[in-house]
Order: structure tokens, then sequence, then C-alpha cells
């Protein structure tokens, strides 16, 4: 494959067994209890499938998604409209798109902001979103918890997995022992697998990813020298009673403000 992410069903699949719902009330909340109102427009960035910007819709808040990857937005841009929703994915760089409009909220989830491999492409993705955001408007983004970067205590999430969905299969190798990492560019380089079974036959298809693996404190400080964000909050899952440093937290959800 091209990509990791030009397979949309097959990654729908391999990633469809998550608590959209629940991470959607997550999002909403947060940003109402640091916006100060209830969002009414919400934007998510690295779409994919466009299963959030979806859930949001149907809540009848104004929702559209956007996402790098072609193959991923006609798919969402298909389910969207299958499910005849008011929503639409856009194509577009995270790091320098403007939208027809502005929005409450901002959200960027799974592992998609570390996409961003050099400190000035997160510069320059803080200074694409805020100017999508209305005044005082909400970003929040989920990444790995720092934890899992230095190897202190279990990792936080699962580097195999099996999904299953309308007699297809599809067994999921993100990285595992095929990694390489480059400690002077903090980029991780993977080998991510997709073995896809239907009717007994199985097809593996394999691509590249590179991810930056950002410190705690390197994120602090460019969130600083953007100038165009405040760190509101930080939370250990997608639950407000979750503090980052407890055991029992999972991720980094970071809730920053537009200045």
């Amino acid at each position: 494959m091209s990509s990791t992410y030009s397979m949309p069903l097959i990654y729908d699949i391999a990633f469809g067994d998550r608590n959209v719902e629940g991470e959607c009330d997550f999002l909403l909340n947060a940003s109402e209890i640091h916006l100060g109102r209830p969002v009414e427009s919400a934007l998510e960035l690295a779409c994919g499938p466009g299963a959030h910007f979806r859930a949001m819709a149907k809540t009848g808040i104004l929702s559209d998604g956007m996402d790098l990857s072609p193959e991923m937005v006609a798919y969402a841009n298909q389910l969207a409209a299958k499910e005849r929703l008011t929503a639409t994915a856009f194509e577009g760089d995270m790091r320098q798109w403007a939208a027809p409009r502005k929005y409450d909220l901002a959200y960027c989830l799974l592992v998609s902001f570390a996409h961003l491999l050099t400190n000035d492409d997160i510069l320059a993705h803080f200074s694409c979103v805020a100017n999508l955001l209305s005044p005082g408007g909400i970003y929040i983004i989920s990444h790995a918890h720092p934890r899992d970067f230095y190897g202190s205590g279990e990792p936080s999430i699962e580097r195999t997995w099996v999904a299953e969905r309308d007699g297809i299969t599809v067994e999921t190798d993100w990285g595992g022992e095929n990694q390489r990492f480059d400690p002077l560019a903090e980029i991780d380089e993977l080998t991510i697998s997709y073995t896809v079974t239907t009717d007994g036959n199985s097809e593996r298809f394999e691509s590249t990813e590179r991810l930056r693996r950002l410190s705690y404190q390197t994120f602090l400080a460019l969130i600083k020298q953007s100038g165009r964000f405040e760190l509101a909050a930080t939370y250990g899952d997608f639950d407000i009673g979750r503090r980052l440093d407890s055991d029992d937290s999972v991720r980094l959800l970071a809730v920053l403000r537009k200045i």
C-alpha cells in the first residue's frame, strides 16, 4: 500500500473498536469548561474515516473534518452522505489550511499530531489551527502518554490487534518489533502492516511511517513559543476525572485555548 491511510475501509475496520460517542462527550464537555459556553461548531483535524466529526454532526453541531489523504476524504464524505449528515470532510494540510468558516473547537486524535515531524511543522500547525478558531476557541490534542516514550512502566497502547467487520478480518501490526528511532530528530520509523483475511484468503499490506516522539516539555515550550495558545488543562484519558500524572492514565489529552 502507498501509505497507512490509502486503504480507508481497512483502516476503518482496524480502528473501529472505539467509544466514539464517549470520546465526543469528553471533547464537548472539556471544551465547554474552558470555552465558557456550549460548543456550536467543531472541526476534526486528520479526520481519517471521520467517525468523530460524523458523530458530532448527529448531535446537531456544525461539524466538519479535514485530512491530507484524498482516499480518506472521499471515504468519509461517502459515509456522511449515506448517513444523510450535513457534514463535510475537506482535503488539506494541517500546517496550512484555510476553512470557509470559524470553529469553536478543533481536535486531533490518535497519533495524528505525531505526523508533524519538526518544530517548524508544529509551530506552523498551531498558527493554522488558531486561524481556524473563533475567539477563545479550544484545541484538544490526543497524543501518546509521555511515559510511552521512555520505557517507564507498562506501555499504554497495544502494538498488535485484530478487528473484524462484515466478514473482513484485519490484523494490525503498528510497528511491533520493526521500529527504528533517530534520537537526534526524535523520529520513529515504523513498518505498519495490515493482514486482511476475506473468505479464507489472506493478504498482507505494508507501509513505512515516520512519527515524531515529542517530549512533554518540548510540547509545552512549543505551545508557548507559538504565541497563539495557552495550555488550559491536561487529562490522562477521555475522562475529566483522570489526571495526566495518575498511574492509570493511558494518553495525553491537552486542552489548548486560543489567545
